[in-house]
C-alpha cells in the first residue's frame, strides 16, 4: 500500500510495483514479499482476506499480478505471497455463509457457546475481548485480532485443505515462496488457554507441506512470535518437513507489553547468540530488524538523529548481516528511512487506534511517546523515492502521512551517492554471495555482558581445500568513542572486509563505529596415510 501508487488514487498498487523493479535489481533482491494483495476490507491492511483468490481492485487485477510474477522472473526475482491462514475477513464467504446457518461453514471458525467462553476468557491482541456474540445464532466466535478477523478452526481437515488449495492456486501462478502469518497460533491448546504451539500444530504444517509446497523448492517462512528455539528448530528442520525458515521476534526485546518496551543491546546479543549457535546444522533463521509491524530499524536499534543515522543505520545492518540466516529488507529500510511524530487524527493502524482508546488515564505526552516509538504506521508511511511533491510516491494526497524528512532522506539522493546506506546494502548483498563464511560459519559471541559493544567471531573450513575462514566483527554502539577490547589480537593477521568509516579502525572506535574483517588460514599440512576430517560442513538446501 506505500510502495508505489501509479494510478495517482494516493495508495501503493502492483503496476507500481512493476515500475520500480530495476530500482530492486539494483540493490539485490532475490525474492519480493508482498504484505496481502488479496481482496480485503482492510480493517487490518490486508491482513482481513475476504477472498484469497482475488487482487483486491485498490491495487489491480489479477492479470496484472501475472505480470508482475513475470516481469519479476526477467528481474531474477520470485514473488513471494503472504498467506493469512489463522483467520479470515467476516466478509469472506464462507463467513457470511456461518453467519447464513451452514453448518458446514461454522465448522470452519471457532464458534463456542456461551458456557465454553466463561470458561475461556480470552483478550483480543487488539484489545478487548477475544470472544464476538452473534444475536442470531446465540453464540460466539473467536478473534485472536480485530473483530473483523475470525479465527479459522484448524482443527476442521476441510479447512486445511481449503488452505493447501489456496496455495495451490498461487503455485500455478508462478509463486516462489510464502509467508506464513502467525502459523503459530493455528493450533489451540484450550486447556491452558493458549492460542499458540497447540499440540497439532507441527501436524498440520507437514500436512499442510506435503499437499501443497513440499518438495518444489519454494522458500517458505513461518512467522513464529511464541517460538523458542526448540520450537524453531522444528520449523526448519533440514529435512524440509515444514518450512525453510522462521520470523522469531526474541531478539527484538518487546517483552510482554510491547508499548512500554525499549530496545536491550544484552537482550539482543543474547537472543541472537542462542539462535545462531542453536539452529547451526539443525534449523535456518531469517535476519530482520523490521517490518509492517514493526518501528523503523535505525529508530528502533540505533540513532536516527541527523548527524548519526547513517552511520548507526549502517551500523546495524553490518551487525545483522554478517550472521547466518536469510536476510530480509523492509522497504525504506536501505534508505534508513525513520518512525515519525503522530498526531491521533493521522492514525491509521487498527491497533494502535484501540490501544490509544483502552488508555484513557494515560499522559497524553506518554501517550504520543508510545505511539511514536513503537506504532506500526511507522512502517507504512510511504516509500520515499525523491525529494520532489508527495516524495515521488504518488500524484494524490498519500493514504497515509509522509514522514516530513523525505526532502533528506530518499531513494535518488542515495542512488546517486556511492556511499550511501543503499550501496551499503547492495555491498552487503554480494559479500554474502562471495563468502561462504558468512552463509555457513559457526558463531561465537565475544563480551556477551557488554551493554556497550557487539563482538563477534564466525568460522567455516572449505571442505574442498580445508582452508578456514574466520570472520570478525566488532561495534561500538554508543554516540562516545570506546577502546575496543583485544582489538589487536583478533584482527592483527586478518584483512579489513568492509566497515562504516572509510580507512583501517584504531583501537579506539569512533561513535557507531563498526568493521569486519577476514582471516584465511591455509591449510595444515597432513602427514602421510592421513585423512583431513571436516568438522563444518555448509548447511544444505538454505537459501543464503
Amino acid at each position: 500500500m506505500s510502495f508505489q501508487d501509479s494510478d495517482g488514487d494516493g495508495m501503493g498498487d502492483i503496476k507500481g510495483i512493476r515500475q520500480r523493479l530495476d530500482y530492486l535489481a539494483t540493490l539485490g533482491v532475490d525474492l519480493l514479499w508482498l504484505t496481502p494483495v488479496y481482496r480485503s476490507p482492510r480493517r487490518d491492511n490486508g491482513y482481513d482476506v475476504a477472498d484469497y483468490s482475488a487482487i483486491d481492485p485498490a491495487f489491480g487485477t489479477l492479470a496484472e499480478m501475472d505480470l508482475l510474477i513475470a516481469e519479476a522472473a526477467a528481474h531474477g526475482m520470485g514473488i513471494m505471497m503472504d498467506i493469512v491462514a489463522n483467520h479470515t475477513s467476516t466478509e469472506h464467504a464462507w463467513f457470511r455463509q456461518a453467519l447464513a446457518g451452514d453448518p458446514r461453514y461454522q465448522a470452519y471458525y471457532v464458534f463456542r457457546d456461551q458456557a465454553f467462553v466463561d470458561a475461556h476468557p480470552l483478550d483480543s491482541i487488539f484489545g478487548g475481548s477475544a470472544w464476538e456474540f452473534v444475536p442470531a445464532l446465540g453464540s460466539y466466535y473467536l478473534h485472536n485480532f480485530d473483530a473483523s478477523q475470525a479465527d479459522l478452526d484448524w482443527d476442521n481437515p476441510a479447512v486445511r485443505a481449503e488452505m493447501a488449495e489456496v496455495i495451490n492456486f498461487w503455485l500455478a501462478r508462478g509463486i516462489k515462496g510464502f509467508r506464513f502469518d502467525v502459523i503459530d497460533m493455528v493450533s489451540k491448546e484450550w486447556s491452558r488457554l493458549a492460542m499458540s504451539n497447540g499440540p497439532r500444530l507441527h501436524d498440520y504444517i507437514r500436512e499442510l507441506s506435503g499437499a501443497s509446497f513440499g518438495g518444489k523448492g519454494i522458500i517458505t517462512v513461518g512467522e513464529t512470535w511464541g517460538a523458542d528455539l526448540a520450537q524453531m528448530r522444528h520449523y526448519s528442520n533440514p529435512d524440509d518437513s515444514e518450512f525453510s525458515m522462521v520470523f522469531n521476534f526474541e531478539h527484538l526485546g518487546l517483552g510482554r507489553d510491547k508499548w512500554t518496551s525499549r530496545f536491550d543491546p544484552l537482550t539482543f546479543k543474547d537472543a541472537m547468540a542462542r539462535h545462531q549457535s542453536g539452529l547451526h546444522g539443525q534449523g535456518w533463521n531469517s535476519l530482520f530488524l523490521g517490518n509492517h509491524d514493526l518501528p523503523r530499524a535505525v529508530s528502533r536499534f540505533g540513532d536516527d538523529s541527523p548527524e548519526w543515522r547513517e552511520l548507526s543505520a549502517k551500523q546495524w545492518v553490518l551487525v545483522l548481516h554478517m550472521m547466518q540466516g536469510t536476510p530480509f529488507i523492509y522497504q525504506g529500510e536501505e534508505l534508513g528511512m525513520t518512525n515519525r511524530r503522530w498526531q491521533p487524527e493521522e492514525l491509521r493502524d487498527v491497533e494502535a487506534i484501540n490501544y490509544s482508546a483502552s488508555q484513557p488515564g494515560l499522559d497524553p505526552a506518554e501517550l504520543a511517546r508510545r505511539l511514536d516509538a513503537i506504532g506500526r504506521d511507522n512502517a507504512r508511511t510511504p516509500m520515499q523515492w525523491d525529494s520532489g511533491p508527495r516524495a515521488g510516491f504518488s500524484t494524490a494526497e498519500p493514504w497515509i502521512a509522509l514522514n516530513d524528512n523525505y526532502m533528506e532522506i530518499n531513494a535518488a539522493e542515495q542512488l546517486a551517492r556511492p556511499d550511501s546506506l543503499f550501496h551499503c546494502y547492495r555491498q552487503l548483498i554480494a559479500l554474502r554471495k562471495a563468502h561462504p563464511v558468512i552463509r555457513h560459519g559457526d558463531f561465537e559471541l565475544l563480551d556477551e555482558n557488554d551493554p556497550l559493544r557487539i563482538s563477534y567471531r564466525r568460522r567455516w573450513r572449505d571442505p574442498g581445500t580445508g582452508q578456514t575462514q574466520t570472520l570478525l566483527l566488532l561495534a561500538n554502539l554508543t554516540a562516545t568513542p570506546l577502546p575496543m577490547p583485544h582489538f589487536d589480537k583478533l584482527t592483527s593477521d586478518a584483512s579489513l572486509l568492509m566497515g562504516n568509516y572509510p580507512g583501517q579502525p584504531e583501537p579506539c572506535f569512533a561513535p557507531y563505529q563498526t568493521a569486519v574483517w577476514l582471516l584465511v588460514e591455509p591449510a595444515m599440512a597432513l602427514a602421510p596415510g592421513t585423512h583431513r576430517t571436516d568438522q563444518s560442513r555448509p548447511v544444505q538446501g538454505r537459501a543464503g
